[in-house]
């Protein structure tokens, strides 16, 4: 009886804790992307859940997740402290940089307790922008649900690796790991 108490147990905790992820988005239709174009990262405002104060350093974060993908791709890039992509294009023209890349956190859930049923969220969105053009060449989201009571603690900034992959794999058509 015991063992199968424990077993039921197990069950109902991985089947509570099955995270979503979904990523969407890719290239613009008929616009390319040269996998080594050097990308000029835009600063990223902090996230924030609605109605809780901002989630401090998340953007910085967020910032770093996206160039440590684009730097294990061998991707150029440079940061700015701009947040505004019309600022960013003489920034990036003045450096001779290929793209701008803008992201935002579109959806922050810090549900801080594992046992609420409510899982931490995270959506990002990544918009790659052609200096020279000044056009959208691809754009991509990337969503990240703990569902269900989970044992794992954290909050939504441990999903930011595996977000930034995700999105930038659909824009630069990497298989994503």
């Amino acid at each position: 009886m015991r063992a199968l108490c424990t077993i039921l147990l197990c069950v109902f905790a991985i089947g509570c804790s099955v995270p979503r992820s979904v990523p969407e988005g890719g290239r613009i239709s008929g616009q390319t992307v040269n996998p080594a174009g050097k990308v000029l990262i835009l600063a990223i405002t902090d996230g924030q859940e609605i109605g809780q104060p901002v989630a401090t350093g998340s953007g910085k974060a967020l910032s770093s997740a996206i160039r440590k993908v684009l730097s294990t791709h061998q991707i150029p890039l440079s940061t700015s402290d701009c947040t505004k992509l019309v600022d960013a294009y003489t920034e990036a023209s003045a450096i001779n940089f290929d793209y701008i890349l803008k992201c935002d956190i579109t959806l922050w859930e810090d549900n801080a307790t594992a046992w609420s049923g409510n899982g931490d969220k995270l959506r990002i969105s990544i918009e790659l922008f052609d200096v020279k053009s000044k056009q959208l060449v691809a754009a991509a989201s990337h969503y990240r649900v703990a569902t269900g009571a989970t044992l794992v603690g954290g909050n939504p900034e441990r999903f930011m690796d595996e977000c930034s992959e995700g999105a930038l794999s659909k824009i630069y058509a990497w298989a994503s790991h």
